[in-house]
Formats: C-alpha cells, structure tokens, sequence
C-alpha cells in the first residue's frame, strides 16, 4: 500500500487571497492539492492555477541542477556545474566585486515571486552583512500604500469578509473577478449593489449594477467631484468630519472646482452617470470602496489614491461594520521582520539605495559609483515584469556584469545569467505564510523532497552564509520562525507557531470577527483623526490635500497592461495547461482600428519611442476610443519578435512614492504584413 500524507500548505503568490491548502502526498509524490473549506476567506474555492499545481511543480521545464553560461549572454548556451562549484564562483565574484569597487557594487534583485516571509526576507541577511546595495520595493504597491498612510497613518482598511454586511460595494480600478476571485465572491455573497469604476469593460464591471467606464488617469477628479456633489447637496456627515477629522476645509477648497459638469467632461462620462453615483454613495451606509492596485501605477497614482481613499472619511463610513476602504491589509501583520532580514549587528547599516522600476537606467548608468557590478535575482523575472525592457536587457548583456539568476524555469532573465541555480516550488520548502488581502497566518509545511538539486532560497543563503564565515546568520528555520511570530504585537499577538502546526492557520486576534476598520475610531496619525489636509504629505513637497492632475502623452493610444486571471505577473505564462494563449493580443475599440486600417485578427505592431512589439488585434467593446488593452505580463521569449508591452512602458515614477507607471504609457498601432 502506497504510503498517504496529508500536509499543510498555503499559496506564497502576490495575491490578496493567499488561500490555504492541504498538500496530499503519495509514496513522496504530490498527488493532488485541495483548498481549506474552513478557511474563513478563501472557503476551499482554487483558482485555475491552484488547481493545476501538479502541473507546476512536475513541468519537464523545472531547472534541476546549477548551470554556468559558455557562450554569449542570451545564446542559451549553459554548462552543469556542482553547487560546489558554483558557491564558489559566487563567492569568489562577490570578493573581486568587493575589493575592486565596494559592496554598493553588489544589487539583490527581487520581489514578491514568493511571498513566504522567510525565503522572502532570509537572504536579506547576507546582503546587510556585506553591505551590498539595496533595491526599494517600488513596482507594485508603494504609491498606493504611501497616499493612504499620509491621511489615516496605515494602508490597512476593511476586513475582506466584512464586505458581507455592506449595502454598497464599489470596486474602484479593481477585478477581483479575475484578480481575487475570493474577495469577489464575499462581495456577491452580500447583496450589495456593486459599482465598478474602470476605464476597462472588465469581467467585474460587465456583472456589476452600475459601470461607469472614466478616462484612464482622471479618478481624482471624480472623487473631488464626489465632495464637490456632497457639499452642494448637503451629504457630507457633518458629525464625523467634527469629531474624527481634520483639515476638512483645504479638501473643500480643492473639490470647488469640480463641478458635475466638469467631472463629467473630464471623465468622459455623462452627467447624469455621475450624479448617481455620487448621490448613491453619499446617501448609502454602509458603503465600501475597494481600490485596486493598477490605479496607483500611473505618473499621478498616488494622488488618485489619496482623493479616492478620503470618500469615507467625509461620508462617515468608517468605524461601522461594512463601511470603509480596503486596498493592502498587509500594515496589520506587525511583527519584527528584522528578526528575519538582518543580524543584530548589522542593524542600520547605511546601504546604496536603487529603485526597482529603474533597473535599466542603474545598470547602465556610467556615472553611478560604483557601478553594478554584480546582480543577483531570485523571487522575480525582471526581464519581462520591468519596465523599459530595451534597456534593462542592454544592462544584462553587459559583458562586466555578473548576473545570478536563481529560479524553477529558464525565465528571459534566467537566460541572460551568468549562473543559473534551480530553485524549489513552495511545496519544497517549509515557510510562514502571512497576506495583504485577508488577516490569516498560515504555514506552509514541507511536502516533498526538491526536485533534482533544487535548493530554496533558505537553503541557498544558509549555505552561502556559512561558506562566506557568517557563521552566525544561518538559523533554523522552524527556531526563526517562531522567534518572528513571538515578536508579533496588536492584533498578531499571541499567534504561535505551535498553533499553526496544529491547525495550518490562525486568525489574526481582533476584537471582533469579521474586523471592522477603526472600529474605535482611533487612526495612527500624529493628531489621532483622520488628517484631510496632510501635514505628512506637505512635508514631501506634496499638496496637503489631494489634487487631479491633467496627464497627456504624445502618442494617440493609452495602453493599459492589467494582469490576467490565469497568470501571476509572469508565473505560469509557459505552463500551458494554466495559460494556454499563445502570443499577445491588443484589445481595440472598433473606431481606432478603422482610424488604422486593421481589422479583428490582424498582426500589429505596437510602438512607441522607447520601443515596440508584435501583437494580434481584436475589436473590443471592453475600451473606449483613444484606449487599448493587453493583458499580461508574457515572456518576451516566448511570443513573436521577443518583445512584449513592458518594450514600451516608461520607467518614470509616480507621483508619490516612486512607484511603477506602467499605465501611463501612450502608443501607436500599425498593421504589419
């Protein structure tokens, strides 16, 4: 009889479900993956990725054993190597890189590919030791996360599953229907109305009761004519805007110009679209806004964001049960992660900062001192989430740069390494799982042995601390995160690891379930309200309110690049029994491909001055005129030309925070033979 086990898992995507699982196990094979019905939030419900898990992990495509480039950068051209042999070339690279240049030298490129808060954050501790430079983690969520905080002093808002007791529910840049299918169904599970506001015909906006279909980038200026429509008409909550807020006046101020008439015009929109809208939700208790990630990826994100996020405060929905806003939850796990990313000793240690967004302007700046001189990637594939693809490959091909790749497939970046390691699925490797979207800890045990050489991101920095003579950075793994969990404080006190062995996760212990955001009325801001008019955000050189600011580009089309359902970031895209597309397609308003001569099925090529790319155009009624679509993020590899949207989007920043603008990128489309 074949030998049964049943572990504990959890999913350690960027995703706001984080949802939990049982790992079943044969005879050491992982023979299937179930979803935890018990789970107050992902309720047993997978998505087609968790579903398809097997095929994942047991890919004919997995890297299985370290491997050192022998031809040119890109020619594919690899060698198997021992992890001997290559622990010592990395050692060997970062002690040529120190001695020559300086440990700013040195650049860890990585992001949220695993979201486990060990093999994410570990390998932090090597690099604070030798003081190599630092990326700021900017691509995702910063702008977004950062406007928040300049009004309610935390990012994080609404319990997911308080959406239940909400009467209005509005979804704001957000499709959770293909984005956190979890959320979504607690948002259908309530009977509330739902409202969708998005320059997309999206799968959330075409179910939803009211659309209302903007022009990409002018969200402040409806949300200002939101106040603006709550002031004439007599809707704001006097009461909570006295008792729980300051600096209402400067918002006043700033909503003025923000007539019906003019939102409408700006927004592209009809008048008495918005009307509605506004008079709905000032007039609805309890009302709940989700603002979703892609708005703040824009040149004035942040300031969406802020304006966007201040409709509650002068509605009075917040403190109740269903009210509020929710955009990243992860502010509420408060734990000290320096037990994971750094040593005592090297505690504030003064490290070379880079932006993530620019990675190909850092890497082929030759005024940066000292240059980069080595890149190691593990948790992302930066050759097709970055922006400004162009050059962060002309970066790669740098003949003087030592690229470090480690990952389970031959991504784009993996191809343009030097050295290639073979990392583990996390059913390879023990971590703690912990979200952004609901307030659950979870464990991910260890259900199988890695497969071939496979090495965790753990594994390999332990390995290397020690070779290194940092003796005293390697931990075990279980001890630290134990240590991390006994550290926690408000409403992650009290979680052990003992508790999530027992039962695969734990609540976070909050007064009441589900959370009501704020419930006691008390914000961590300097004056215990809600700042309206941002001291914070003047110190910045930011208005103290927030403003709509005008963006135009100088090409006619306004590319969008949201995520796809079946894909996280780039994961998954060749696994073709999870996404089964094959090459891109460039999502058309009728009008513009008649403007252009192309029709439904034709070869386009999309371009701009920073780049181009080849793509298949379909008429859509899901853009409007002036906006097109592409959903992602493919490798450049394995789509026609190599080259994908991120060819063509900007590494500027946004407005606040120094976030990514990949929406803010304007194109033209012209048919190809």
């Amino acid at each position: 009889m074949p030998e049964k086990r049943r572990f504990f898992a959890a999913c350690p995507r960027d995703c706001y479900d984080t949802c939990a699982l049982y790992a079943h196990v044969s005879d050491g094979r992982l023979e299937s993956v179930e979803g935890r019905r018990e789970h107050g939030l992902t309720r047993g419900a997978l998505c087609r990725k968790g579903q398809k898990a097997l095929d994942y992990v047991y890919s004919e495509e997995r890297l299985k054993h370290p491997m050192r480039r022998t031809g040119k950068k890109g020619s594919g051209n690899f060698e198997r190597i021992s992890w001997d042999k290559a622990y010592d070339l990395i050692i060997e690279k970062i002690r040529e890189a120190i001695r020559d240049y300086g440990p700013s030298s040195i650049l860890p490129y990585m992001y949220a590919g695993h979201m486990g808060i060990l093999n994410r954050y570990y390998p932090y501790r090597l690099f604070n030791r030798i003081g190599a430079s630092e990326i700021l983690y900017t691509i995702c969520s910063e702008a977004g996360k950062q406007a928040l905080r300049l009004h309610y002093g935390t990012s994080a808002g609404m319990d997911p599953e308080d959406l239940v007791n909400s009467s209005l529910i509005v979804f704001w840049g957000f499709n959770p229907a293909w984005t956190s299918q979890h959320i979504y169904a607690m948002a259908k599970r309530s009977g509330a109305r739902i409202v969708t506001i998005d320059p997309v015909r999206s799968e959330t906006a075409a179910h939803s009761d009211i659309h209302l279909q903007l022009t990409p980038g002018t969200d402040a200026a409806l949300a200002l004519g939101v106040v603006k429509y709550a002031i004439d008409n007599t809707l704001l909550d006097t009461n909570f805007i006295n008792d729980h807020t300051i600096g209402f006046e400067g918002l006043k101020a700033a909503s003025e110009p923000f007539t019906s008439e003019k939102v409408a015009a700006l927004c592209s929109i009809r008048q008495d679209e918005f009307e509605s809208f506004a008079s709905e939700y000032c007039r609805s208790k309890p009302a709940a806004i989700l603002i979703g990630l892609g708005i703040q990826r824009n040149i004035n994100g942040g300031e969406m964001v802020r304006a966007i996020g201040l409709l509650p405060a002068v509605t009075g929905n917040l403190g109740v049960r269903g009210a509020g806003f929710f955009y990243s939850n992860s502010d509420y796990f408060t734990v000290n992660l320096n037990l994971v990313k750094s040593a005592e000793a090297d505690l504030g240690k003064q490290r070379r900062r880079i932006n993530m967004v620019k990675l190909g302007d850092a890497l082929l700046d030759r005024e940066l001192d000292p240059p980069i001189k080595i890149l190691y990637v593990y948790n992302s594939n930066p050759a097709a989430v970055c922006p400004d693809l162009n050059r962060v490959f002309e970066g790669l091909a740098r003949e003087d740069l030592f690229t470090v790749v480690h990952d389970l497939f031959m991504t784009d970046t993996a191809g343009m390494a030097d050295l290639v390691l073979p990392a583990t699925s996390y059913f390879e490797t023990f971590d703690i799982q912990f979200s952004y979207g609901g307030l659950y800890v979870a464990i991910n045990e260890k259900a199988i042995e890695p497969i071939g050489q496979c090495k965790s991101n753990y594994q390999v920095f332990s390995e290397l601390s020690a070779r290194m003579g940092f003796h005293d950075l390697v931990e075990a793994p279980e001890e630290l995160a134990e240590k991390v969990l006994a550290s926690g404080t408000d409403y992650m006190a009290g979680i052990t690891l003992d508790e999530l062995k027992k039962h695969g996760f734990a609540r976070l212990k909050t007064p009441e379930i589900p959370h009501i955001a704020f419930g006691d009325l008390n914000f961590p801001t300097p004056s215990g309200k809600v700042e309206i008019s941002s001291s914070l955000a003047v110190e910045q050189g930011l208005p103290s309110v927030p403003a709509h600011t005008a963006v135009t580009g100088s090409f006619p089309l306004r590319l969008l690049t949201p995520f796809h359902r079946d894909l996280h970031k780039s994961q998954y895209f060749n696994i073709s029994s999870i996404f089964g597309a094959k090459g891109q397609e460039i999502e058309m308003n009728p009008s513009d491909m008649e403007e252009r001569g192309v029709a439904d099925g034709d070869r386009v090529l999309v371009w701009n001055d920073r780049g181009d790319c080849i793509m298949k155009v379909r008429s859509s009624a899901k853009v409007r005129k002036g906006v097109a679509l592409s959903y992602g993020i493919p490798w450049p590899k394995l789509v026609e030309g190599a080259r994908t949207a991120n060819f063509t989007t900007s590494s500027a920043v946004s407005d606040i925070g120094g976030c990514s603008t990949f929406h803010t990128n304007y194109v033209e489309v012209s048919k190809l033979a």
